[in-house]
């Protein structure tokens, strides 16, 4: 009796583990994905950004010289028809490049 209950439960488990093993690996190829779709849209915020920061960047050196002046970074314009992923990725790519693109501009004005 006790060795068909260990049986059965040995059964009961390796079919858990194996639900548990494939739920895993669909999870993992899903996540991949979104990563893949939020690469693109911060890839395009990041170059849109350092080049708005980059221009910003150049035209505080032309007006205030060696004085700091970026009190505040400009939300990027999105587009509605943008998937919440994509435009989410993209605020954090543009908000990034436009400090990198502001940063390494005033850097070359002060050198």
């Amino acid at each position: 009796m006790t060795t068909e209950k260990s049986n059965v439960f040995k059964k009961t488990f390796a079919i858990l583990l194996i639900l548990c093993f494939i739920l895993s690996v669909i999870t993992v190829s899903a996540t991949a994905a979104d990563n893949s779709k939020n690469k693109d849209g911060y890839n395009d915020g990041y170059r849109k950004g350092y080049e708005d920061g980059k221009r910003q960047g150049q035209i505080d050196c032309n007006q205030y010289g060696s004085k700091e002046a970026l009190s505040k970074i400009p939300t990027p314009p999105n587009n509605s028809q943008w998937a919440k992923y994509y435009k989410d990725s993209y605020n954090r790519g543009h908000k990034k490049g436009y400090i990198d693109g502001y940063n390494g501009n005033r850097y070359n004005c002060l050198k």
